[in-house]
C-alpha cells in the first residue's frame, strides 16, 4: 500500500512593537506573515510597519529563543532590499538554499522554531535602534480543521453533560 505526500504551507503572523527589544521607547508598529511552503522549501514573507525612527531598516527571522514568545536568539534569514521608508511595506521570497540563510539556518529548523513559538521577526533601524526597533513573535495560525475539531469536541463535552444532567 502506498501513500502520497501532500505539501502544506504553514502560515504565522504577528504584531511587531517595541516590546522586548533592548531600547523599547519606540513608538513604531508593524505587521509581519510569515509563510513556510514544504512543496518547494521556500518562505514567503510579508512585512509592514509605520513609524520608524528613520527610514533606512533593515531586518530578519531570528531563532530560536530559549523560551517560546520571549528572549533573544542569532539572526537566521536575512531580509534585503527593505523599502527605505519610516512607514512602508515589503515583500520577500526565499527559495531553498537562499544565501539569506545564516547561523546555520535551513528551512526545517525555521519552521520549527517557527512552530515552537522561538522565532520572531525583527526590524532595525540605525542609530539608537540598531539593536531592533520593533518585533513579533511568529505563533502558529491555526488551521480550519482545527477549529473544526475543537468545536467537534466541545460539542460533545456539552452533550455528555446534558446527558449527565438528564
Amino acid at each position: 500500500m502506498t501513500t502520497s505526500a501532500q505539501a502544506a504551507t504553514f502560515t504565522f503572523q504577528s504584531i511587531l512593537s517595541s516590546a522586548g527589544e533592548p531600547v523599547p521607547t519606540s513608538l513604531a508598529t508593524g505587521a509581519g506573515v510569515v509563510s513556510f511552503d514544504d512543496s518547494n522549501n521556500s518562505i514567503t514573507v510579508l512585512l509592514s510597519w509605520a513609524g520608524l525612527a528613520n527610514s533606512t531598516p533593515f531586518g530578519h527571522i531570528h531563532c530560536c529563543t530559549a523560551t517560546p514568545g520571549t528572549g533573544n536568539s542569532g539572526v537566521q534569514l536575512n531580509f534585503t532590499g527593505l523599502t527605505q521608508l519610516a512607514t512602508g511595506s515589503w515583500i520577500g521570497f526565499f527559495p531553498a538554499g537562499s544565501p539569506a540563510y545564516a547561523g546555520g539556518a535551513t528551512f526545517t529548523s525555521l519552521l520549527a522554531g517557527a512552530n515552537a513559538g522561538r522565532a520572531y521577526i525583527n526590524i532595525h533601524t540605525p542609530g539608537l535602534y540598531a539593536g531592533g526597533e520593533i518585533r513579533g513573535f511568529l505563533p502558529a495560525i491555526p488551521e480550519p480543521s482545527t477549529y473544526a475539531l475543537m468545536l467537534a469536541g466541545l460539542g460533545a463535552v456539552g452533550f455528555m453533560a446534558r446527558r449527565r444532567k438528564a
